[in-house]
C-alpha cells in the first residue's frame, strides 16, 4: 500500500513537471516568433517577513526573538523583479518554493501569486495547507515589480525554533538555454540564488524528484529562552 501512495505520488509530480516542461516549449516558440534574445535576465530577490506583534521583522539569516514564538506565525513572502527584463506570461513564469521545519502552513493568501501547490515527504503533489513544502506561482512578474503572499503557520511542536529554506525563480520572456538532459533548448530560467554552472543551472534539468537539488537560502527564528 505504502508503494502505490510513493508511485501515485511521483506519478503527480511528474505530471506536473511535464505541465511545467510543455508551459516552457509553447512558451518558446511564442516568444521566439515575436522577440529577439537580448541576454538580459530578470533578476529575482525573495524575501521574508514574520509578522511579530505589530512588527515586521526581516528574517535575513538567523532571528532571535526576545519573546516565545505564538502557536501560530504570521509569514510574508515577496518576489521581486530587480531587473529591466520581464518574465514570460503563464502559469508557471515565476514563484518561490520554501521548505519549513518545525511548523506547518494552516493557510495562505496568494494576493500576487495565482497559485499554490504543496509537495509531500514522498514527493506527492498535495494541498498547500498542512504542507511543510510549498511553491507559489505567479502568471507574469513585471520589470521592477513585486508580489507577496502570506502565510499563517502553525507550530507543530514545542520548538523555539522555526527553520526555513527558500528560493525563487523568474522564467526569461526571450532568452534560451541548453537543456542538457533532453537535450532540448528551453527559456533562461534565472534563479535566487543566482543560477549558475553547474551547480545551479539556469534550467529545468532537476525538475520533477530531483527538484531539492537546486540551491537555496536558510534561515532560522528562534527565541532566546527557547
Amino acid at each position: 500500500m505504502n508503494s502505490m501512495r510513493l508511485s501515485v505520488g511521483f506519478i503527480a509530480l511528474i505530471l506536473l513537471t511535464l505541465a511545467l516542461a510543455g508551459f516552457l516549449i509553447y512558451q518558446l516558440g511564442f516568444v521566439l516568433s515575436f522577440s529577439r534574445a537580448n541576454s538580459v535576465h530578470p533578476r529575482p530577490v525573495v524575501e521574508l517577513f514574520l509578522e511579530h506583534g505589530d512588527v515586521l521583522i526581516p528574517v535575513r539569516g538567523d532571528v532571535l526573538l526576545k519573546e516565545p514564538l505564538p502557536s501560530d506565525l504570521k509569514l510574508i513572502v515577496r518576489l521581486s523583479n530587480n531587473s529591466s527584463e520581464p518574465s514570460l506570461k503563464g502559469e508557471f513564469a515565476a514563484g518561490v518554493l520554501l521548505m519549513l521545519e518545525g511548523v506547518r502552513v494552516k493557510d495562505i493568501e496568494l494576493r500576487g501569486f495565482v497559485g499554490a501547490i504543496g509537495v509531500g515527504e514522498d514527493g506527492s503533489v498535495v494541498s498547500p495547507v498542512n504542507a511543510s513544502i510549498v511553491e507559489l506561482f505567479a502568471s507574469k512578474l513585471d520589470p521592477w515589480c513585486s508580489i507577496e503572499a502570506e502565510l499563517t503557520l502553525r507550530r507543530r511542536n514545542e520548538s523555539g525554533c522555526v527553520r526555513l529554506a527558500y528560493r525563487g525563480w523568474i522564467v526569461d520572456e526571450d532568452d534560451r538555454v541548453l537543456e542538457p538532459v533532453s537535450g532540448s533548448e528551453e527559456p533562461y530560467i534565472a534563479r535566487y540564488p543566482p543560477e549558475n554552472y553547474p551547480d545551479n543551472p539556469p534550467d529545468s534539468r532537476w525538475a520533477g524528484r530531483d527538484f531539492m537539488r537546486y540551491a537555496v537560502y536558510r534561515a532560522e527564528v528562534c527565541y532566546l529562552g527557547g
